[in-house]
């Protein structure tokens, strides 16, 4: 069965806020990194996902991204903080896990 995915991604910097719809998270975050760099060279990299909701049916997961698509920022962040408070990247990708300088970092909110 497949899984429909709604996310909130953003940047090292918090800076931007954008919401998607995927089926597979792992060739969406390699869609937007190629699509990020080859387009547009000095935009932000939007790496982070920091917010991810998963639904059975597509009709759900289509009106519930409509839905956080009108939201404002402050409702985006305030949604975030309920489920990942301290904006950490939910979607580790494979390149970043096998790293030897991968460390532990300490966020505040």
């Amino acid at each position: 069965m497949e899984s429909h995915i709604v996310y909130i991604i953003t940047d090292s910097n918090r800076a931007y806020l954008e919401v998607g719809y995927c089926t597979d998270m792992s060739t969406q975050l390699q869609e937007i990194n190629h699509t990020s760099s080859t387009l547009f060279g000095s935009s932000p990299k939007l790496r982070n996902v920091v917010y991810i909701e998963v639904f059975e049916k597509k009709e759900k997961a289509l009106s519930y991204h409509s839905t956080l698509r009108h939201f404002t920022r402050m409702q985006r962040e305030k949604l975030i903080r309920l489920k990942n408070p301290n904006w950490l990247n939910l979607h580790a990708s494979p390149s970043h896990t096998n790293r030897p300088d991968n460390k532990k970092v300490a966020v505040y909110a």
